[in-house]
């Protein structure tokens, strides 16, 4: 019986057998491979991205009008004043009646949490890899 099974096992069934699983292991590398190459140039037209924005905030830096300063002042400190504003009349109650402006309720928070959370965040960040590399 055992000597039936290995002759049935040792034809073409057998061969057959690992002809399909060795192409469906050589489909899935393919696949495997492409997906690493499209990372790897979404990683790479990345890096190149934020050196080009490095650039610019480095040819920028030194000068009062450049645009990347003059969008913080034109954008960042009239809506500071406004959320001051809302929060001094809130919690004391001056009755300032401060404008409710819906559009920058919705994207003040954005703005906020870019400007402290995020770049607070990322010098935290520098700051503990820098410690571990000590």
């Amino acid at each position: 019986m055992i000597s039936l099974l290995l002759n049935w096992l040792s034809s073409g069934v057998l061969r057959q057998v690992l002809q399909v699983l060795e192409k469906q292991m050589t489909h899935r590398a393919a696949h495997t491979v492409g997906r690493m190459d499209r990372a790897r140039e979404e990683i790479r037209a990345e890096l190149q991205a934020r050196s080009e924005a490095r650039k610019v905030l480095l040819a920028e830096n030194g000068f009062f009008w450049s645009a990347g300063r003059l969008g913080r002042l034109v954008f960042v400190l009239p809506l500071g004043f406004w959320w001051a504003a809302v929060c001094l009349d809130s919690v004391f109650r001056f009755g300032w009646n401060v404008a409710e402006v819906p559009v920058l309720r919705d994207w003040g928070g954005v703005i906020v949490a870019s400007l402290f959370l995020v770049d607070g965040a990322r010098a935290i960040s520098r700051g503990f890899v820098a410690g571990r590399k000590a």
